[in-house]
């Protein structure tokens, strides 16, 4: 707009000079050279004003979504350090929880550590009572056992002094009868009776010269009877183990197991402790399990004891001495039957 205003002006101007300098025809090219010149300024203020003014357009558009932009970047900042500081917070929060649970837990662990040493005391106090019940106990059957021995060999003594003194009888009766038929041959010599006469006296000699024999019989045979008495004992038994009367099997073990001269003795012991782990009288198993272990190592029947125990221990709810048993008989007699069957049982606990 100013500048055709000031296009307007020029002309104004212009005229009366030209005027009165030129001719009309000049004046008509001038016109006309005005009209272009002012064609060309229309021309160039719809190009480069419309140009110009797109552009204008365009950045105030791209400042808009500049500030736009800056816009959502401060909100996202403002977020973010919302987040932050939320975050801040949680990871105080967390940190004092993890604290407390790292408290907690180290309260628990030394009260689980407390009780399980509580618990490896008692197990130890009551280990020692067995022990020593077993000390006793191996006290007594071995002062029965002395006191057996010693009736036994009182009983032999008198078996022995008995048939010596059996002996001595029949050797005296025989010699009296040798004497005697003697004699009686003497006399039928000298009377020189006939052979037919003689001869029934020699007959009575010859009878009475086995009867002294006899009476040695009875003296001895009482010192071989209770020979035999372990073996009917542990065959008896077995059978009522067999029967489950495990009452009635336990005493008849019992009295093998007690006797010094028992081949079997062991075995029995071992019946004894199978009697009482049916009764479900595990403490009492333990015991005779215990005494095998300890007296006879070595013995076929010590890694079943020893499995047998675990066992007992396993029913009583301690699964600690149970394990320690059956580690000691994987340690011991690692290539026994008993021992694949205590490593599988261990592998369960």
């Amino acid at each position: 707009m100013k500048k055709s205003s000031y296009t307007f002006f020029l002309i104004a101007l212009l005229v009366p000079f030209l005027v009165q300098c030129a001719s009309q025809t000049d004046v008509e090219d001038i016109r006309y050279q005005l009209r272009i010149v002012n064609k060309k300024l229309e021309d160039m203020k719809s190009n480069q004003v419309s140009k110009l003014q797109k552009r204008q357009a365009a950045a105030s558009g791209q400042r808009d979504q500049l500030e736009n932009e800056i816009l959502a970047i401060k909100s996202q900042l403002e977020e973010t350090y919302y987040l932050n500081q939320k975050l801040r917070e949680q990871n105080k929060e967390l940190g004092n929880s993890i604290s407390n649970i790292a408290q907690n837990e180290a309260v628990k662990r030394e009260e689980t550590q407390r009780q399980f040493e509580q618990m490896q005391r008692e197990k130890e106090a009551r280990l020692n009572e067995l022990n020593e019940k077993i000390r006793l106990q191996q006290e007594s059957v071995q002062a029965i056992q002395n006191a057996r021995i010693k009736d036994a060999e009182r009983k032999a003594r008198e078996a022995a002094l008995a048939a010596e003194l059996a002996k001595n009888k029949a050797r005296a009766v025989s010699s009296s009868v040798r004497t005697a038929g003697t004699k009686k041959h003497i006399r039928v010599s000298k009377v020189k009776v006939k052979r037919s006469v003689v001869s029934p006296p020699i007959r009575k000699s010859a009878s009475t010269n086995v009867q002294p024999k006899t009476p040695v019989k009875p003296t001895i045979l009482p010192a071989t009877a209770p020979a035999n008495e372990p073996v009917n004992n542990m065959e008896k038994g077995l059978k009522f183990f067999d029967k489950k009367q495990y009452a009635k099997a336990l005493p008849l073990f019992e009295q093998v197991a007690g006797n010094p001269v028992a081949s079997n003795g062991v075995d029995a012991r071992y019946m004894m402790g199978e009697c009482l782990f049916n009764q479900k009288e595990y403490d009492k198993a333990i015991m005779q399990y215990q005494k095998i272990i300890s007296q006879h190592a070595k013995h076929a029947k010590a890694p079943a004891a020893m499995l047998q125990q675990g066992m007992a221990f396993e029913k009583l709810a301690d699964k600690d001495t149970a394990k320690v048993l059956y580690k000691k008989l994987l340690k011991k007699h690692g290539s026994s039957s008993e021992a694949a069957i205590a490593k599988e049982r261990l592998g369960k606990l």
